[in-house]
């Protein structure tokens, strides 16, 4: 199988950072309602899991879009996920989220928005991921599984995002960040970990 260049890995996340992610995440760490309903919206479009979300339950209920899924996100604080407690609290999430949709499965688009509102140590546990990982077959597995594989090529991808400043011109938004911008967002644990992200969905695709 054909491994992705985790140079091409970096330069794609930090793209996808600077042109989805990053409103994502600055919405839900604002305190306007309407600009955190729009973000999750345009996440839920974005990551291909509005359809896990039926307006049955929100829209058509008088609601506003996403206004059951944002009670649930707007509650979490960083501190419940934290060592042991981390993989119990994503469960507790996705059954809070899934009993306001219907019952339906969600734990996926449930890592997703917690990783909007928290980062780090969240991790999106996605189908392709988890085709790459020999798919564990729970989330602990899987988060276990993850954090091995990510150790192995730690070094390659820290290297990997020591040269994004030097092809910043590259990015998306070229003028609105510097080479000094990109150098602190690619130094950081959360943006390593999404560029394995990326390199695990390159692979299981």
């Amino acid at each position: 199988m054909s491994r992705p260049s985790l140079n091409y890995c970096a330069l794609r996340y930090l793209n996808q950072w600077l042109s989805k992610d990053r409103y994502f995440c600055e919405a839900l760490e604002g305190n306007d309602r309407p600009a955190k309903l729009k973000a999750l919206s345009d996440a839920a479009s974005f990551y291909g899991v509005a359809r896990n979300l039926p307006k049955a339950f929100d829209a058509q209920k008088g609601l506003s879009r996403y206004e059951p899924l944002l009670e649930v996100i707007d509650g979490v604080s960083a501190g419940s996920f934290e060592g042991i407690t981390l993989v119990p609290a994503i469960r507790q999430v996705r059954d809070d989220i899934s009993q306001r949709y219907g019952n339906r499965e969600v734990l996926s688009l449930t890592t997703k928005f917690l990783w909007i509102k928290l980062k780090s140590p969240i991790l999106i546990y996605d189908s392709q991921a988890k085709k790459a990982l020999d798919n564990p077959n729970n989330i602990a597995a899987y988060y276990d599984k993850w954090q091995i594989e990510f150790k192995k090529v730690q070094a390659d991808i820290d290297a990997a995002c020591r040269t994004l400043p030097s092809v910043h011109t590259y990015c998306i938004t070229p003028n609105l960040f510097s080479s000094s911008d990109i150098e602190n967002i690619a130094a950081t644990p959360w943006f390593k970990e999404r560029v394995f992200d990326i390199y695990l969905w390159s692979l299981g695709s």
